[in-house]
């Protein structure tokens, strides 16, 4: 009997945490909507709980702040098109072409007609900063390229390549367009300037380019839903 009741709790449980990602679930894809289709700053934690039928106080437990459901929306297109690129290309074995890919796939992404005025938005509101100058432990193309280049950088100074001067680069593109979408020859721009600080050959840096915009091609044409919110 014991047995059986602990068997009901855990199932009672896994209930529970199933009902609350689906909440969730709901809740960003309904602010997401309404930052889309009338901008992220006219957009109200009230107007999202009414969209979402969740309640104002529950969207505040799940997330906190409308920037954080953007930020979580952020981080889970970007962890779905690193799937993606770990389909095609081994991190550890060739950190090169991932990086390369990575950058541009997701600026590729973020430039489409439906998500370009949004990213913009969240870099005008620091939701970019907030999400990309973060030091984090987690496996990095980035840390793997310095490693493999045995670049003569201290260790504690990799995070500073990873987490803040390829995004700085990459920022730089969009703020100059000016609320426009940034032409795609700026998309390699971050990898071709960490491939310059370490002195990788243009012959080389060219190579990893031109493999890494076939792959996207090849990605978006097989995975065309990516270009979606």
């Amino acid at each position: 009997m014991p047995k059986k009741k602990k068997e009901t709790g855990m199932q009672d449980t896994n209930f529970e945490m199933q009902a609350a990602v689906s909440r969730k679930t709901v809740i960003m894809r309904e602010a997401i909507k309404l930052f889309l289709s009338q901008g992220y700053c006219n957009t109200s934690l009230q107007q999202i709980a009414e969209k979402s039928g969740a309640s104002t106080s529950l969207i505040i437990y799940y997330f906190g702040t409308k920037k954080a459901i953007a930020a979580a929306y952020l981080g889970n297109k970007m962890e779905a098109l690193q799937a993606l690129v770990t389909n095609f290309v081994n991190i550890r074995s060739n950190p090169e072409l991932f990086c390369s890919s990575f950058v541009y796939l997701y600026q590729s992404v973020m430039s489409s007609p439906k998500l370009y005025k949004f990213y913009h938005e969240s870099i005008d509101e620091g939701i970019y900063r907030d999400f990309f100058f973060t030091d984090e432990n987690e496996l990095n193309a980035c840390d793997l390229i310095l490693v493999k280049r045995q670049a003569q950088i201290p260790l504690k100074l990799h995070a500073f390549y990873s987490h803040y001067l390829m995004p700085s680069i990459e920022l730089a593109a969009w703020l100059s367009a000016k609320g426009e979408i940034p032409g795609e020859e700026m998309f390699d721009i971050p990898f071709r300037a960490l491939m310059g600080m370490l002195s990788v050959s243009k012959e080389e840096t060219d190579n990893y380019c031109s493999q890494t915009k076939k792959l996207v091609a090849q990605i978006i044409s097989d995975h065309p839903e990516i270009m979606e919110p």
